[in-house]
């Protein structure tokens, strides 16, 4: 009886921690580390939208931290779904102009700037 008491403290103090972090950036394995400020969330709806061929448009928390990331790190997202061979939906150009087409609405609706090229 002890021992589920303990067992049951032990989860609640999990639930509890897992509760208070803060929201988890996109740091997933294969992802460039300009993306770091994206969240799990909008990294994975831009997945959705450019991979699989969504037509839900990201919501404007989203696509300001794609424009702070910058085009740069977008094209580098984009390159890095297609070297790990995931199945898209339609061909390599339908991804690129589902890419693009997400890139300039976000920048069109977004609030913030993106950041000058690296010469």
């Amino acid at each position: 009886m002890a021992t589920l008491k303990n067992l049951s403290a032990l989860m609640m103090l999990l639930a509890v921690t897992v509760a208070l972090l803060p929201r988890a950036t996109f740091a997933i394995v294969g992802i460039p580390d300009c993306a770091k400020g994206v969240t799990r969330d909008c990294g994975f709806g831009f997945f959705k939208i450019i991979v699989l061929g969504d037509t839900s448009a990201p919501i404007d928390e989203c696509c300001r931290e794609l424009v702070k990331a910058g085009k740069n790190c977008h094209n580098q997202f984009v390159e890095s779904i297609l070297s790990s061979h995931k199945p898209i939906k339609g061909t390599i150009s339908d991804l690129y102009r589902r890419s693009n087409e997400t890139w300039n609405n976000c920048l069109a609706t977004s609030s913030v700037s993106p950041p000058e090229p690296a010469h």
